[in-house]
């Protein structure tokens, strides 16, 4: 293994003589898209402005990513490319974490290629991998990882679009046909099999989230039934206008509960790991149910059909 490590230090290194001033900005920039803010602001914006249902389906995809990427870096818990035990020199950025496998690599895997498989058009089929291989490549440039990482996230990411378009629809039947008990029931098993294996506070955001998704389509569905392609009617810039103040309104509320209950739980002391939990949960509350009640009650959005 420490082999193949070495043989990363040298490809890092061999990559990292081009660097420059004005590649880094942009390196820096492509593997922001790659990060946790950017999809956890692209999820709600599916989910209230594109199609609830294809919300829901990316969303649990890419928190079970993320979970499985979490678990295997605190189970393997191999040094990042810059840690004191190989070259600092290399870390152009730093992070905390172990880093087998790369979280940008997998995570934008599955994020990009099912958004790709919704659009169904050339350019996308194109244009997804194709950012999936800048985004691992700026790993590599930024010295955050070993190409072994990006090629495991990379791995990992095919397995589980695998599971995601085999098994979608099977869960999309419990959440969703299967009443409103049965689906919250499953988000609940769900989430609580992923925090039975707790090395660490990163996995209650996967966690919780997902319980306040899944809860919160089944609660949209019985009790709201908002519908994101619903627009009162409107077209063109009308239709725009009215879905950028339901993004706008939408993710204002996001981040004013993730900041509010920041504030109110405790973040030290027994509990501390169930308040993280219930956090993450209410946000995925807010994104799933809440916002969409808001959105009807201020004519942003209206219902759809009890039938779906």
């Amino acid at each position: 293994m420490e082999a193949v490590l070495q043989w990363g230090l040298d490809f890092i290194r061999a990559v990292q003589s081009i660097e420059s001033p004005p590649l880094t900005f942009v390196m820096r920039f492509i593997t922001f898209f790659g990060g946790e803010p950017v999809y956890m602001a692209l999820l709600p914006l599916i989910y209230w402005c594109v199609d609830e249902k294809k919300g829901l389906r990316l969303g649990m995809a890419v928190l079970i990513s993320t979970w499985v990427n979490i678990s295997l870096k605190y189970l393997f818990d191999q040094p990042r490319p810059f840690f004191e035990a190989y070259d600092p020199s290399l870390g152009i950025i730093t992070e905390k974490m172990g880093g087998l496998p790369s979280g940008h690599a997998q995570n934008t895997l599955v994020l990009l290629i099912i958004i790709a498989s919704w659009i169904k058009k050339k350019w996308a089929y194109v244009c997804a991998p194709l950012l999936c291989l800048l985004i691992g490549f700026s790993r590599i440039y930024l010295g955050v990882h070993f190409p072994t990482d990006v090629f495991a996230g990379w791995i990992l990411g095919g397995i589980i679009l695998c599971g995601y378009f085999l098994l979608s629809g099977f869960i999309e039947t419990l959440l969703v046909k299967g009443g409103i008990r049965a689906g919250i029931i499953t988000s609940a098993l769900v989430s609580f099999i992923m925090i039975l294996y707790l090395p660490g506070k990163e996995i209650l955001m996967p966690a919780g989230f997902l319980l306040g998704l899944g809860a919160g389509y089944c609660l949209n569905r019985r009790y709201v039934d908002f519908s994101a392609g619903q627009t009162l009617g409107r077209t063109g810039i009308a239709k725009i206008i009215i879905l950028f103040v339901r993004f706008i309104l939408g993710i204002t509320g996001f981040l004013l509960v993730y900041v509010a209950l920041g504030k109110i739980f405790p973040r030290e002391g027994g509990n501390v790991n169930l308040f993280g939990f219930m956090r993450y949960a209410l946000v995925g509350l807010w994104v799933s149910v809440a916002a969409p009640w808001v959105f009807v009650k201020l004519r942003l959005g209206e219902i759809g059909s009890k039938e779906q």
